[in-house]
């Protein structure tokens, strides 16, 4: 097991699963954990596997996808600095729900499934800390079970042009998203496939609605962006 430093200890401190620990109780969990380097794009987890480890991510960006039985992967979700995953299957011992592969070169944490339970029974704030973030993720999946159900492609695209934008507080005429993803990852966040994302795009560029470009998009019109489609 290799010892954290400094900053990897301080991601760990700000993982909301571990919050309200104290300083030797955090340093007692990071002795074991094992220190994992993965370069972008390497799959962490596959769906169906019947591992139980649990990971924190110290540093970069993973995403999570479902595949549908037609193939079509289907974002599900993006974890980032300081988050958490693959603590479902440490709890109940089922098979991993999702896929979860390195979106940039990360480093991780691991915590066998054993650990993780002795973790719980040791540390009851943990548990009411997991609740919580279950909690919050449920509300979040019904939002967008909701937006799914209710909203055609192209406002679907809108509202998560309109949530990274405001995400990084460029919500208004000039706003820039930077580093913004892919059609294809949009695609699979909304719901859609590729080509779809990639005409409603194009027929907000034709419209001066946004400026979209492969590593920004511009925010042209707030006002036309956030118009019901008709």
């Amino acid at each position: 097991m290799n010892p954290l430093n400094t900053d990897q200890l301080r991601a760990l401190r700000d993982c909301s699963l571990l919050v309200d620990l104290d300083r030797a109780d955090l340093d007692a969990v990071a002795q074991n954990l094992d220190l994992i380097r993965v370069p972008r794009g390497k799959l962490i987890m596959m769906h169906g596997d019947r591992t139980n480890d649990t990971y924190f991510l110290l540093s970069g960006r993973v995403i999570g996808q479902v595949v549908a039985k037609n193939g079509r992967e289907i974002l599900f979700t993006e974890i980032a600095q300081g988050g958490y995953f693959g603590e479902l299957a440490a709890l109940d011992g089922a098979a991993r729900s999702i896929t979860i592969s390195a979106h940039s070169d990360c480093i991780l944490a691991k915590l066998s499934g054993p650990a993780f339970q002795a973790l719980l029974h040791k540390h009851p704030q943990i548990g009411i800390n997991l609740a919580k973030d279950l909690a919050t993720r449920l509300r979040r999946m019904n939002d967008r079970v909701f937006g799914l159900v209710v909203h055609d492609i192209e406002t679907r695209v809108r509202v998560r042009l309109m949530q990274m934008a405001q995400a990084q507080e460029q919500l208004v005429d000039g706003g820039v998203i930077t580093a913004p993803p892919t059609h294809e990852v949009i695609a699979g966040f909304v719901g859609a496939n590729r080509e779809a994302v990639s005409r409603v795009i194009a027929k907000l560029n034709r419209a001066g609605v946004i400026a979209a470009k492969r590593k920004q998009i511009l925010i042209k019109d707030t006002q036309a962006l956030l118009q019901t489609v008709d």
